[in-house]
């Protein structure tokens, strides 16, 4: 199983919560806002310096610098990705 960063998504993927990083006041904040270990987030929007995710049928806007410390899997990637790569295939590898 890899283990990403949540900057490591792109619009549209699915995110599995398997820990948080940090100070221990961080994780408590993440975690009382839906971000729990298993629970499964939605990448909405990027911008320069925060991602909107979905999380529990809430939108949520954290900074960039967060993200890297909550770790998970990248469940689905986007649909248009995916097909980038596969007509691309070497230029991903």
């Amino acid at each position: 199983m890899i283990i990403n960063k949540l900057n490591d998504c792109n619009i549209n993927d699915q995110f599995i919560i398997r820990y948080l990083d940090g100070a221990e006041a961080e994780k408590r904040r993440l975690q009382n806002l839906g971000f729990i270990p298993s629970s499964i987030i939605k990448v909405i929007n990027i911008t320069d310096d925060n991602m909107i995710v979905l999380v529990f049928d809430s939108r949520i806007a954290i900074n960039k610098e967060v993200c890297n410390n909550i770790r998970g899997t990248i469940l689905e990637r986007n649909s248009n990705q995916k097909r980038i790569q596969s007509r691309y295939k070497k230029h991903f590898n």
